[in-house]
């Protein structure tokens, strides 16, 4: 009896690994997505993979627009809006609808 249980168990911990290497695959793949679009938006930047880290080096002045204050906000936002993005995650925009 006991070791009929144990395959459907098996099966059952296979099943739940599997889905959580695709869930963190499609999660990577969506956060690439944001920093392409990112990239896209500021081609002279170099923002990276890390966006925490590239908003903790930024320099005020040093992006674009030079030394406009309201550009540099600006252009802090959008770096902030697409890490945020990318924190709410792919599953939960797939919840919502694809």
């Amino acid at each position: 009896m006991r070791a009929r249980l144990w395959e459907p168990l098996r099966e059952r911990a296979r099943e739940r690994r599997r889905r959580r290497a695709g869930a963190a695959l499609a999660s990577e793949e969506y956060a690439a997505r944001i920093r392409q679009e990112l990239a896209e938006q500021l081609p002279d930047e170099d923002v990276g993979e890390d966006l925490a880290d590239f908003l903790e080096c930024h320099e005020p002045g040093s992006g674009p627009g030079g030394g406009d204050a309201a550009a540099d906000e600006e252009f802090r936002e959008l770096v902030r809006e697409a890490q945020d993005r990318i924190a709410r995650g792919y599953t939960r925009r797939c919840q919502r609808g694809c």
